[in-house]
């Protein structure tokens, strides 16, 4: 219990109780005020129109007779009608009408709150009369206009409480509602932390919350999935290392037992062995370099003609022991880039070794360059196989090969086109690869022309 008054949905239940109650507060005394201010302002005409009928009760009396003779008969019928102490004066003060000279009370002079109204006739005034509260009236006493007041402000209280309290449940249980997200998100967020990357939340609806579990859910997979990259970087790098050190310590134990003669073969393809795994990690090494987040290009404007015709002839050795010819197709003159010479070059180097490697005999790579839309363009295309459509997606994933019959002596590890989608991306552009079964596949990436390199 004591872990539901540190909730978020105690808080907000007390946060609007507690603006509820000033709120409730602040209108209770603004409408108190009123209906006082309301109630002594009706009080007052109310008393201004009691006095006007009275005088005018008193002018019809003096205009019939011309005297005041009916004077005290008017006075006790008008106090006896409005409750009041009605007293009548001539034009020269004399006293001709009390309500209450009968009743033994009558009216005395000497009152400095008791002033007397004038009965203004058509010649001027004819006397003049005075209205109090009555003293033979306690029985039967007129019902003050103040209990309008207590009375609104009963009602008030009572419409708050009940509001209150029907606020409270209502804020009560949409709050729970609107937590209800919240609570499977953090229980989800604790098992997370916890290791288990499979957990994901429900989230119904586009508002904040629902864009929150949208958010948990996609970081969650996000974090599986490099999760599941990081296993298999792991069992394939071990795989990788694997292979040729089994290779190599098999040989050793070899010779070292007499099995096999320590002859220049034995002992080439110890070394084969060897430069295959130092290629592996040197692999390894630059792919860790081109994935850290300190990874630095040594840009300059280089000619990507010069690039290119040098990582081609780079090549004619290896595919002419291939019998695979090279054919390259650029303008004499590119424009000048802003790039890392190095980096591109073993861009280069990578596609060529993949397209001369999978090329068969007799067949050709073509090299093409040119400039599309703000973009030099160049395409690697070998004259191979091709690549199943189910696998072109993944030819630039870590560790990938297209085709499983390959050795990794002979098909490598798989993490050259991965180093060079890399670098591509370091320098602000794209590449991708096309290939249709049976006749051949393209690699192509795009680098950015500054306007350094335009002028």
């Amino acid at each position: 219990m004591s872990s539901w008054f540190l909730s978020l949905q105690f808080r907000l239940v007390a946060g609007f109780a507690v603006v509820l109650v000033l709120t409730l507060g602040a209108v209770s005394a603004y409408i108190g005020y009123s209906a006082d201010r309301a109630v002594e302002r009706l009080q007052l005409d109310v008393d201004q129109a009691r006095s006007d009928r009275i005088q005018q009760i008193m002018l019809r009396s003096y205009s019939v007779s011309g005297n005041w003779e009916s004077a005290q008969a008017v006075a006790e019928t008008v106090g006896r009608l409005f409750g009041r102490h009605i007293v009548v004066a001539d034009i020269r003060g004399r006293i001709v009408g009390d309500s209450q000279l009968r009743s033994g009370r009558p009216w005395q002079m000497g009152r400095p709150d008791q002033r007397f109204k004038s009965v203004r006739g058509q010649v001027g005034d004819v006397g003049s009369f005075l209205v109090q509260d009555s003293d033979g009236f306690e029985e039967f006493p007129e019902p003050r206009l103040s209990r309008f007041v207590v009375a609104i402000n009963r009602s008030l209280i009572y419409a708050g409480i009940a509001a209150g309290l029907g606020g409270l449940l209502v804020v009560s249980i949409l709050s729970r509602r609107t937590l209800t997200p919240v609570r499977a998100l953090s229980t989800a967020a604790r098992r997370l932390g916890g290791g288990d990357l499979s957990q994901r939340v429900p989230a119904p609806g586009n508002d904040e919350v629902g864009q929150l579990g949208h958010s948990f859910n996609s970081m969650a997979a996000g974090l599986e999935k490099a999760e599941q990259q990081r296993k298999n970087l792991v069992a394939d790098v071990a795989h990788e290392l694997r292979t040729p050190l089994s290779n190599i310590q098999g040989y050793v134990e070899a010779m070292r037992d007499g099995v096999l003669e320590p002859d220049q073969a034995t002992l080439d393809t110890v070394h084969a062995q060897t430069m295959h795994l130092g290629r592996l990690v040197e692999d390894l090494r630059l792919l860790a370099q081109t994935e850290a987040e300190d990874f630095a290009l040594d840009l300059d404007m280089e000619s990507l003609n010069e690039v290119i015709r040098r990582s081609v002839e780079g090549f004619r050795a290896r595919s002419s022991s291939l019998a695979v010819g090279l054919r390259i197709d650029i303008p004499d003159e590119l424009p000048m880039l802003l790039m890392d010479r190095t980096r591109i070059s073993q861009v280069l180097g990578n596609l060529l070794e993949n397209a001369v490697r999978h090329s068969s005999s007799g067949g050709e790579v073509n090299v093409v360059a040119g400039v599309s839309e703000g973009r030099v363009v160049v395409t690697v295309a070998d004259g191979g196989d091709g690549i199943a459509p189910e696998d072109i997606a993944h030819v630039f994933d870590r560790f990938y090969r297209a085709d499983p019959s390959r050795t990794r002596a002979t098909g490598g590890a798989g993490l050259g086109l991965t180093i060079a989608k890399k670098i591509v991306e370091a320098h602000g552009g794209e590449i991708r690869a096309e290939s249709v079964k049976g006749q051949g596949s393209r690699f192509i990436f795009e680098l950015p022309v500054t306007r350094e390199g335009v002028g």
